[in-house]
C-alpha cells in the first residue's frame, strides 16, 4: 500500500496576527522556522520517494524540512477564502457569525460567500494525492505539504461532520498519515506534531481551561498481533517487543492517574507500566468479541466461514463476527456508553488503555458510527495515542493513534 504523509505547514505570520489566510501568500514567523527545524529532525531518518508542495510560501518553507525543491502542485493550495481573504478571525465572526457556525455544523456552502466549499477542496485534493500514489506505486512514501483547510476537508471524507465538527484543525507542522491507494485510502494518524509537544495544542488549551480529556492507549504487541490472528476477548499476553512498547511509551508520555482498563491481559500489563496509582479495570473496554473467529487469521476464517465473511467485508452488512461474537453497532454502542460513564476530572488527562477496534469504534462514533466508518480507519498501532477532549457539546477528536516512541526502531506507525 502507499504511504502519504500529510504536513501541514508551519506557523506563518498571518497566524500570528489572527488572521483567515487562505491563498495569501504569508510568510514563516520566527517560530514557524523553529518548527521547521524541528520537523527536520523528526524527518530525517525517514527516506520519501516524493515530496510534494502547495505552491504558497508557508508551504514551501516547511517542505523544506524534506527536501531541497519540493515539486508543486496547485491542487494542493488553500481554501479560496472569498470575502473572508486577509480578515481577523474576530472580525469574521462578528459579522458573519451564522455562516461561519453553519460551516463549523458541517453545512457545505462556500467560504467567504463566494469562496470554495470543503467539498470541492476535498474533490482537488484528493486528485493530488492519487496522482502521488500512482507515481510512488504500492510501496511508496510520499510527503505531501499542504494547509489546515485542506487537510480539514480530507478528514472530513474520514470523519464527516453531522449536526457539529468531530474533530480540532491540524496543528502547525502536524503529521496526518494515511495509507492505502485511490478509493481505498485509510486514517493511519491524525495530527501528529509530538516532534513540538507531546500534547497537542487543542488539548494543552483544553485542559487549561479546566476540560477534561481522554487518551485512549492501544495495547502493546502480542504473538496473536504478528501472527495477524483474531484476538478478540481471549487473553493474549505482551510478547518481548510489546513489553518494550509499554516500557518506551511510559518514558515518553508519563504516567497517569486516574488510569482505567480493558480486564483482558494484554491492555492489563500495557497499562501497569503507565499507572501512577490503581488502575480500574472496566468489562466495557474489552475487544470486540469475535465468536469461533478467535485465534484464527483470516485465511482460515475466509475458508471455514465463506459466506459469513463475504457478506460482512466484501458486501459491508454488519453481522456477528465468528456467528456468536458482536456486531460493529454492537462493540460502537457499548463502548460509547462506557466511555461516558467513565470519571474524567477537569483540567487533567484520564487514560484508558483499550484496543485497537474499541479505539477504532469510539472514534468512528464521533462522526455518526455504524459499519460504514469501520474500512475509514486503520488499525491504530500497537501504544499509540488517541486524544479526544470531553466538552459540552460532545467529545471532540484532538489526534489519532499517534507514536513517537517507534519511530526509531519501526516504520511510520
Amino acid at each position: 500500500m502507499s504511504e502519504i504523509l500529510l504536513i501541514r505547514h508551519a506557523e506563518s505570520d498571518a497566524n500570528v496576527a489572527g488572521l483567515w489566510q487562505g491563498r495569501g501568500d504569508s510568510d514563516l514567523s520566527p517560530e514557524g522556522r523553529a518548527q521547521v527545524e524541528s520537523l527536520a529532525e523528526r524527518l530525517a531518518h525517514f527516506a520519501f520517494d516524493a515530496v510534494v508542495s502547495s505552491p504558497l510560501t508557508r508551504a514551501r518553507a516547511t517542505a523544506a524540512a524534506a527536501v531541497d525543491a519540493p515539486e508543486v502542485d496547485g491542487d494542493l493550495v488553500e481554501v479560496d477564502l472569498g470575502e473572508w481573504e486577509d480578515r481577523p478571525f474576530a472580525e469574521v465572526a462578528e459579522e458573519h457569525g451564522p455562516a461561519l457556525s453553519a460551516l463549523y455544523r458541517g453545512h457545505d456552502g462556500p467560504f467567504g460567500s463566494i469562496g470554495e466549499k470543503l467539498s470541492e477542496v476535498a474533490s482537488r485534493a484528493w486528485r493530488a494525492i492519487d496522482r502521488v500514489a500512482e507515481r510512488i506505486g504500492d510501496n511508496g512514501r510520499a510527503a505531501v505539504v499542504t494547509h489546515g483547510g485542506v487537510i480539514d476537508a480530507i478528514f472530513g471524507t474520514f470523519l464527516p461532520a453531522q449536526t457539529r465538527r468531530p474533530h480540532r484543525m491540524a496543528s502547525n507542522t502536524s503529521l496526518t498519515h494515511i495509507v492505502g491507494g485511490p478509493g481505498r485510502w485509510q486514517l493511519a494518524r491524525f495530527n501528529d506534531a509530538t516532534h513540538l509537544h507531546p500534547l497537542p495544542g487543542p488539548v494543552r488549551h483544553h485542559l487549561a481551561t479546566g476540560g477534561a480529556v481522554l487518551s485512549l492507549i492501544r495495547h502493546g504487541r502480542t504473538r496473536a498481533n504478528t501472527e495477524r490472528r483474531w484476538q478478540g476477548q481471549s487473553c493474549w499476553g505482551l510478547d518481548d517487543d510489546g513489553r518494550l512498547q509499554a516500557k518506551r511509551l511510559a518514558e515518553w508520555y508519563g504516567r497517569l492517574d486516574p488510569l482505567y482498563a480493558s480486564p483482558l491481559g494484554r491492555a492489563q500489563a500495557t497499562a501497569a507500566a503507565l499507572a501512577r496509582g490503581e488502575v480500574s479495570l472496566d468489562a466495557g473496554l474489552m475487544e470486540i468479541g469475535v465468536g469461533y473467529w478467535e485465534g484464527l487469521d483470516m485465511s482460515e476464517v475466509r475458508t471455514r466461514w465463506p459466506e459469513l465473511s463475504r457478506r460482512i467485508f466484501d458486501d459491508g452488512e454488519d453481522l456477528p463476527r465468528g456467528e456468536t461474537g458482536e456486531t460493529w453497532r454492537g462493540v460502537t454502542d457499548r463502548v460509547v456508553s462506557t466511555i461516558a460513564r467513565l470519571d474524567a476530572p477537569g483540567g487533567s488527562v484520564t487514560g484508558v488503555v483499550t484496543h485497537g477496534g474499541v479505539i477504532r469504534a469510539y472514534v468512528g462514533s464521533l462522526g455518526g458510527g455504524g459499519a460504514a466508518t469501520l474500512p475509514r480507519f486503520h488499525t491504530p498501532a500497537n501504544t499509540s495515542v488517541t486524544h479526544v477532549a470531553l466538552t459540552a457539546e460532545g467529545p471532540i477528536l484532538c489526534d489519532y493513534a499517534v507514536a513517537p516512541h517507534l519511530e526509531r526502531t519501526l516504520s511510520i506507525p
